[in-house]
């Protein structure tokens, strides 16, 4: 199996149903055919991206990319597309500052030529850096992760499904896979550097989401911080843990892009994706809070759906990581990683109760509804990949696709157990449909208390969770000021570095011009 093959072939599919989906999301005619444009463009040069056999005929697809990110976000916002761009060309540039070293250590462009080379020197241990900051620059890991983040604010749920949660996870993952497995054989200690990002990652990025009130916005933080699951497979190097990555990065395409199309359902009913704009919308929209809720139980690693099954790959890999002197930090990884993934399971009670069962903070003048055929059939596909890639993980995904790349067999045979789960669920659904049975002819009455009204459940307001942790426990409320402050924004550092550099030089150049017409002034009064 060609690794391009398999990176082409899921990067049309998913692209393919965001287009659908955008057929009928997208209403502007202007903003639609641009949009396709772009799109379009940005499969086929992805493609050439994936199947370039020169490394040099790879960096000119890949700066066609960075261009198409930047108009693509464009259409929402030129100051975010500024920052996209700055912030992604930077990664970019250390991609190509390590490409012209590895050039001048294999003397060949040919990515054929680049096999395990060892990292046993300056020159080769900088290359692999620069490489590998590059390609996780691309797939959003946490510090090159703000511009997506703003994207969430600005842009369309289209243009997030197609970009954040698709391509450039593909693309990046893809580069950071043939740097690490292909490319380089790096020592124990630089890949628990990396393993160490992806931690990192994950933590501090389901932090943030869990704090956001604006879907869109939230989305995009879990888009980051699924990204550290990803690193963290690769990074460790073990073939299950690799497998565990590249199957991961799958699955998170699947379900992220699946939820940004839900958020788009509700951005075209309300205009907004504030979470304080919706509630209650259970029996108005079930086929968005069907996909909502599957999507959701996916990425937060809960069984049967896929993202369970790599999250646990991702686990087995860290396990059969073996440094003895780096033992302790491959336990503080997997405890993050776990811990992660039920911050985002939290966080996501937080949306599916503030969206589709909390009271809306405003009375509706009218009911909403559901979004037609055009929008919602897409979502059922993704929704079916993630349960289809979650219980048959074994034979559509890992034996004929991930088991070709690897050339080597993945074992599974201590992680998941199908026709066990199959049965467990099976007795699980028929146990809560006989209780719905039961119940379903009682009567109940409303409880007398003085004639006070009673505040049943839906009174608390779901974008008020979790204040408690951010307002009261001191290194959270800490943590959240410094973000406030802008202490995780990298364009804004950049941005402040070169306006710092420019006033010296201005001061420098000026002070030089002055010092010269003072002389110059003082000479010719002497003479």
């Amino acid at each position: 199996m060609n690794i391009a093959y398999f990176f082409t072939s899921f990067t049309w599919i998913i692209g393919l149903l965001v287009l659908a989906y955008s057929v009928s999301f997208l209403k502007n005619g202007r903003e639609k055919i641009l949009f396709f444009i772009f799109a379009a463009m940005s499969l086929i040069a992805a493609t050439g991206a994936f199947n370039a056999g020169d490394i040099v005929v790879f960096l000119v697809w890949w700066g066609c990319l960075l261009l198409l990110l930047y108009a693509m976000i464009s259409l929402g916002s030129f100051k975010t597309a500024a920052n996209a761009l700055t912030v992604i060309g930077l990664s970019d540039f250390c991609l190509l500052s390590g490409t012209v070293l590895l050039i001048a250590i294999t003397k060949s462009t040919k990515i054929a030529d680049y096999s395990l080379i060892p990292t046993d020197n300056a020159l080769t241990i900088t290359a692999f850096i620069l490489m590998a900051v590059g390609a996780a620059g691309k797939a959003g890991v946490f510090g090159f992760h703000n511009w997506i983040v703003e994207a969430g604010e600005t842009n369309n749920a289209v243009t997030m499904a197609f970009l954040p949660a698709s391509l450039d996870k593909f693309l990046g993952i893809y580069l950071f896979l043939r740097v690490m497995k292909d490319f380089f054989a790096p020592n124990p200690e630089l890949r628990m550097i990396f393993m160490g990002v992806g931690a990192v990652s994950i933590i501090l990025a389901v932090f943030m989401a869990m704090a956001q009130h604006n879907l869109k916005k939230l989305l995009s933080y879990h888009a980051v911080s699924q990204v550290g699951y990803m690193i963290l497979g690769i990074a460790s190097g073990t073939l299950i843990g690799i497998a565990g990555g590249i199957f991961h990065m799958l699955n998170n395409t699947v379900y992220k892009t699946s939820l940004f199309l839900n958020a788009g359902n509700l951005e075209q009913k309300f205009g907004s994706s504030e979470l304080s704009k919706f509630g209650g919308l259970a029996k108005y929209m079930p086929l968005t809070l069907a996909g909502t809720v599957v999507a959701s139980l996916a990425i937060s690693g809960v069984p049967p759906f896929n993202g369970f099954v790599s999250k646990w790959m991702v686990y087995s890999g860290l396990l059969n990581f073996n440094a003895q002197d780096l033992n302790g930090f491959k336990i503080a990884f997997i405890v993050m990683a776990m811990f992660g993934s039920a911050l985002t399971l939290a966080s996501f009670v937080k949306v599916i109760y503030s969206v589709f069962f909390g009271e809306p903070e405003e009375a509706r003048s009218s009911e909403p509804k559901e979004v037609g055929t055009g929008m919602w059939v897409p979502i059922l596909i993704l929704s079916v990949f993630c349960i289809l890639f979650g219980l048959f993980a074994e034979s559509l995904i890992i034996r004929p696709y991930i088991d070709k790349i690897l050339h080597a067999p993945v074992d599974l045979s201590a992680i998941w157990d199908v026709n066990l789960v199959a049965v467990l669920i099976i007795l699980a659904l028929t146990a809560g449909i006989v209780y719905a049975l039961l119940k379903w002819n009682v009567k109940t009455a409303e409880p007398f208390i003085g004639g006070e009204k009673l505040c049943d459940s839906n009174c608390v307001q779901g974008n008020d969770f979790y204040l408690t942790i951010m307002k009261d426990v001191p290194v959270m409320k800490v943590f959240y000021k410094f973000a406030d402050m802008g202490g995780f924004d990298f364009y804004r550092h950049i941005t402040s570095l070169v306006r710092f550099v420019g006033e010296m030089f201005y001061f420098v150049v000026n002070g030089i011009v002055s010092l010269l017409s003072g002389s110059a002034g003082k000479k010719s009064g002497t003479d």
